[in-house]
């Protein structure tokens, strides 16, 4: 528990919308709003970028909002209805109009784990402040059923996100200091952020305590699709520790197939990141699985088969 000494972080909640109303996604969007509200005084604001819906959204969006702004007590909301080019743009943009100190991305479909989540999240940052902190998620199936996250660790980033975005807090200035989320990436440029961050020596916090409800599907369900910008985000962050290598898409798009990097590649990133521990050990992590796979010749991998 921090001390009551300590000024704990604001947060604020980035929602993005457009056209709920064709998607079928009314009820979601009203959860997702009482979520936001049952942090009570939690979090600084509830932001809400609308990505000019055409379909009367907006007008429900507003609705909603007279709705809880005529409570006795509410979080504050930020809404603001503008055309952006993608869904991470949407967020960017929902970024800038933000006011806390930490923002985290909750879905307009996703909940919040508990009323008291950020709450306690903020308790376990207290006065460390880390540039980037993350919980694990309960995952909803098509069936209903629920599951929590395996507890996962930063260094097993080089190959997959080891946390859900959405259980994902990031410092505001971090954020804009890495220019948010790359527009060059449709489905994987919450990953492709981590990545930059992590290769830039950010600081990070594992949280004990789970944060998001998340309904997987959408784009980042299709893997050929993911797989593809995967390999655009590897060649972007893993060019330098090539070695002067060069690599084909195929031969990329089998790293993902089989979860393995390049030999060369991790013991190049291993040596030269020696004053980096977090990046050593996710060099080091990387080595060992492909080392342990490459000796497991009767064990196959086929992550486009998942």
């Amino acid at each position: 528990m921090a001390g009551s000494d300590i000024a704990l972080p604001t947060v604020s909640i980035i929602t993005v919308t457009r056209n709920l109303i064709d998607e079928g996604r009314v009820d979601a969007i009203r959860a997702a709003l009482e979520a936001a509200q049952d942090q009570g005084d939690a979090i600084v604001e509830h932001v809400i970028w609308d990505g000019a819906s055409t379909d009367g959204t907006v007008e429900l969006l507003k609705e909603l909002i007279a709705e809880i702004e005529a409570r006795p007590s509410f979080v504050p909301i930020r809404f603001q209805s503008l055309p952006d080019k993608s869904l991470y743009d949407a967020m960017n943009r929902g970024v800038e109009i933000s006011q806390g100190e930490y923002v985290v991305f909750l879905n307009s479909d996703d909940l919040l784990v508990s009323p008291d989540c950020l709450q306690k999240a903020r308790e376990e940052i207290g006065s460390g402040r880390p540039d980037f902190c993350f919980g694990r998620t309960i995952f909803v199936e098509k069936d209903g059923s629920k599951r929590l996250s395996r507890e996962r660790k930063v260094h097993s980033i080089l190959q997959r996100i080891p946390f859900c975005h959405n259980s994902m807090l990031i410092r505001r200035d971090v954020f804009d200091r890495f220019g948010g989320h790359d527009l060059d990436l449709r489905i994987v440029a919450d990953y492709d952020l981590v990545l930059r961050m992590l290769f830039a020596g950010c600081e990070y916090q594992m949280l004990s305590v789970p944060i998001a409800v998340f309904h997987p599907g959408g784009v980042s369900a299709d893997q050929m699709k993911t797989a593809l910008e995967m390999t655009k985000s590897w060649r972007k962050n893993y060019a330098p520790f090539f070695g002067g290598r060069t690599y084909s898409e195929d031969e990329m798009l089998n790293w993902f197939r089989i979860g393995q990097l390049p030999l060369g590649f991790c013991v190049n990133l291993l040596r030269q990141s020696r004053n980096r521990p977090q990046l050593r050990n996710a060099a080091l992590h990387s080595l060992k699985v492909t080392l342990r796979r490459r000796l497991q010749p009767w064990r196959t991998w086929d992550y486009f088969a998942d």
